[in-house]
């Protein structure tokens, strides 16, 4: 009993190792890694078998077989040498069916790679404080408990329900807390024997030195160690997370479009399926990017997005794993900004076009009643007036040319002929008449009145009655100004199509000296009162060029 004592602690780590080769699905790696499954009962009974030829307590037993010390400790290492080799060749197994693996056998190592690590951290203080005499054989209490109780859940929480955590992220930062312990243990007891080098092992003045060094270098360490094994342990979420930060970065600073936000999550979550609604501004239901309604399908998982008042929005995407349910959350957090500036610039979209559309509505009602009132003045008033002068002249013709009465009729015929005049300038002020006949005859009609020679390329175009009518006022209130103001010796007018708009331009070789961004206000309300874009260009040595640019759709 007391040599079986000696010799079992390499026994301990025989079911350990067997599991290694063996785990998730108790099949080895591969035909060749039988020779590693051999030697790990091999390994330990050489161990033990080497410990017993050394060992001898004369109130226990003796050794059957004494080796010299000079002999016993190559023979010694060389047993120690075969154990550690099958140790690492069990590790290698490990990595290596993780590499080969799926996404599932892979979950499952995470678990025992998790547990395993706690052990040796445990079996590695124990140890420590055992070799500097902190503390007696009890220090192994919490190996033998990793051993004996967390391998055990681990393995079981691995074949059972290895989705049930997060166990990417709890590997990789147990690691990295773990690195960056290590190392800040290193930095400080490098520090205090430096500092108690140069001022003295009792230096207060070192030792606080020290712990401020450490205490101001741990934390921009943890968060590079941390980023650093993450990108090891738990790549999927590291890289999902630097893509989907990146692309924030671009969005704020201006070099990418939030509604990009859709591809960047297919991408991040490798799911080309994946497709974001957003709930609708007006509060009309779930919209896509475009601002289109949608409908999500039953037969796909809802991933709800919410803020601290409402619902922002879901996220659909196929079934799956519960690990691919919490990268899309994540994912989504982390595109919290773009989403929401996505669904707030639909709103503004929709907000914009309801604007345009109620200013063109209001600018045709303007047209229509303009034309309205312009057939009442002529069908109504005017031909009134004329039927009033016609039979005042018919009085007159019947009183003699001497009767006073007659000059007073003469001056109320002459008024009223001055009043039907009138009202014909203001209906043609509402709308041309020529405009019936089309734009291209109404401004050769227009430059045939004009005092300065006119050019024309004026192109026959399909266009609404606003965009006709303010095309022809553009044209007026230009040659108006420039017969003001410009000094100009002739006038081009060139009206043409220009992509989905009517572009009309007018020029003059005149003086110049319109301002660019100012100036001409009546014209400019005008042309943006059917959405359209006024430009004015004056040349270097003198002329300007008026151009608008006009909606066909208005």
């Amino acid at each position: 009993m007391a040599a079986l004592g000696v010799v079992a602690w390499p026994w301990q780590l025989t079911g350990f190792l067997a599991l290694l080769l063996v785990f998730p699905d108790g099949l080895l790696p591969g035909r060749r890694w039988k020779l590693v499954a051999v030697g790990v009962p091999v390994s330990a009974l050489v161990v033990g078998v080497v410990m017993t030829m050394d060992y001898a307590v004369p109130r226990y037993f003796t050794t059957p077989v004494l080796v010299p010390q000079p002999i016993w400790m190559p023979l010694m290492i060389s047993a120690l040498g075969l154990l550690l080799a099958v140790v690492v060749a069990c590790g290698a197994s490990v990595v290596l069916r993780y590499r080969r693996g799926g996404e599932r056998t892979q979950q499952q190592l995470r678990w025992l790679i998790l547990a395993t690590g706690i052990v040796v951290v445990l079996m590695v203080a124990s140890w420590i404080v055992t070799s500097f005499e902190l503390v007696g054989p009890e220090a192994y209490f919490g190996f033998l408990l990793g051993i004996l109780v967390l391998v055990p859940a681990a393995v079981a929480i691995a074949v059972l329900r290895h989705d049930l955590f997060e166990i990417d992220r709890i590997l990789s930062d147990s690691v990295a807390w773990f690195l960056t312990t290590l190392i800040a243990a290193a930095l400080l007891t490098s520090g205090v024997v430096l500092t108690g080098y140069l001022a003295g092992r009792d230096s207060v003045i070192g030792l606080t030195g020290s712990v401020f060094l450490v205490a101001l270098v741990v934390f921009p360490l943890h968060r590079r160690v941390h980023y650093a094994v993450g990108r090891v342990l738990d790549r999927d979420r590291t890289v999902l997370i630097e893509q989907i930060e990146s692309f924030v970065e671009q969005v704020r600073d201006g070099s990418a479009e939030p509604e990009e936000i859709e591809t960047v999550l297919r991408t991040a979550t490798r799911d080309p399926e994946l497709t974001l609604l957003l709930s609708d501004p007006a509060g009309t239901g779930l919209v896509d990017l475009t601002g289109a309604a949608r409908t999500p399908s039953p037969e796909r998982i809802q991933v709800p997005l919410r803020t601290a008042n409402a619902d922002i929005g879901i996220i659909l995407v196929n079934p799956g794993s519960m690990r691919r349910l919490r990268r899309v959350k994540l994912a989504a957090s982390a595109a919290r900004l773009p989403i929401e500036v996505s669904r707030l610039r639909i709103g503004l979209r929709r907000a914009l076009t309801d604007v345009a559309e109620s200013r063109r509505r209001l600018v045709s009602a303007t047209i229509d009643e303009r034309q309205r009132l312009e057939r009442d003045l002529h069908d109504g008033a005017q031909q009134q007036l004329v039927a009033i002068g016609m039979q005042l002249r018919a009085a007159q013709y019947k009183l003699g040319m001497d009767d006073p009465v007659s000059g007073d009729l003469e001056l109320a015929v002459e008024r009223l002929e001055t009043t039907v005049g009138e009202l014909r300038r203001l209906a043609h002020g509402v709308r041309p008449a020529s405009l019936d006949d089309g734009l291209p005859a109404a401004l050769a009609r227009l430059g045939a009145e004009c005092p300065l020679p006119v050019d024309f390329e004026v192109e026959e175009t399909a266009s609404s009655e606003v965009v006709t009518v303010t095309a022809y006022f553009v044209v007026v209130e230009a040659m108006a100004n420039i017969l003001k103001h410009a000094r100009a010796s002739r006038i081009g007018i060139n009206v043409e199509r220009h992509d989905d708009g009517l572009r009309v331009a007018v020029r003059d070789d005149g003086i110049g000296g319109v301002p660019a961004d100012t100036g001409l206000t009546a014209l400019r309300d005008r042309v943006g009162s059917v959405g359209g874009r006024l430009t004015v260009t004056c040349g270097a040595a003198g002329g300007t060029t008026i151009e608008a640019v006009l909606p066909c759709a208005s």
